[in-house]
């Protein structure tokens, strides 16, 4: 297992790509996981970068929509810098209220990771809090004000409207905030009902842990598709659960045990540990303490690497 950080970490870092990359090999990291920059930048310059550094391209987050608007346009843009990874970053709390539109999703990642795999690429889902919502048998009313989906595909403004508001008043009458085991929550549903042929896991441990989740649970139950593994420190403002407030905060502050999660994430086979921080206040230190916290971790653990 080697060590990443993941860009969106240093987006406020005012200077071009290229430089960013080239801090993160000073660094030591291994690799880089793309977010929110790359299209806008030079890809020869960025290669360059990456050569220099001598930092591996690990996977890049794009956005579902963007991904089933023109996967073959994505992969190439991304192929370009070498990064053979697209993963999902987050979807709305809407697509896993039910247990037919988490199995509507599943539809929707398999089809669209078969068609990213004509390309060469392999698609990857990051889990978010929300995503550990308990599931349980819904009774007619709740079967009746969830009838319309918000956000499928080409689902109109009206569509949309009605969709949010029947969510709306299930969540008035219905608990989403019970911590359950992983085999009965949305994202359990998920990794059970997509094809391990199409659709990997970027499990985020950080996530997990505000969700009232032990990530070790978490790792073992996706094992073994989870190359890639989210380091990312948080607390919660008063309990933990998957509508917890949480907030991202500085590594081995908050309430993320990184020495156990990391020894889970090795055990599974996870070819990458990615160090995330949401909102750092300062990003170059939270490239610095990402560094000292994580890498020499991640080495310890993998030392031949």
């Amino acid at each position: 297992m080697k060590s990443a950080i993941q860009l969106y970490t240093l987006r406020d870092i005012d200077e071009p790509l290229p430089n960013v990359i080239r801090r993160v090999g000073d660094a030591g990291f291994d690799g880089v996981e793309f977010a929110n920059r790359l299209p806008e930048a030079d890809p020869d310059d960025v290669v360059a970068a990456l050569a220099e550094a001598d930092v591996e391209p690990i996977g890049a987050h794009v956005g579902l929509r963007e991904l089933e608007a023109n996967p073959g346009g994505c992969a190439a843009r991304y192929a370009q810098v070498g990064v053979r990874r697209l993963a999902i970053p987050h979807l709305p709390l809407a697509h896993y209220r039910t247990p037919k539109r988490i199995d509507a999703l599943a539809r929707r990642l398999d089809d669209l990771g078969a068609r990213l795999a004509d390309h060469g690429v392999a698609l990857l889902y990051h889990n978010q809090v929300h995503d550990f919502v308990p599931l349980r048998r819904l009774s007619a009313f709740e079967r009746l004000v969830t009838a319309v989906h918000p956000y499928t595909k080409g689902c109109s403004k009206p569509q949309t409207a009605v969709g949010l508001a029947g969510d709306r008043l299930h969540d008035s009458l219905t608990s989403l905030d019970d911590v359950v085991p992983i085999e009965r929550t949305a994202f359990g549903r998920l990794v059970d009902a997509t094809d391990d042929d199409y659709v990997s896991f970027e499990v985020d441990v950080g996530a997990a842990t505000a969700a009232g989740q032990d990530p070790r649970d978490v790792l073992s139950f996706a094992e073994p598709r989870t190359p890639l593994v989210h380091f990312k420190d948080t607390t919660v403002s008063d309990y933990h659960g998957p509508l917890a407030d949480w907030h991202s905060v500085d590594p081995n502050t908050g309430d993320v045990d990184f020495d156990a999660a990391l020894e889970a994430a090795e055990d599974v086979g996870a070819e990458w540990a990615v160090f995330e921080h949401d909102a750092p206040d300062d990003p170059i230190l939270a490239l610095r303490q990402g560094s000292d916290a994580f890498v020499r971790s991640v080495r310890r653990l993998s030392p031949g690497v």
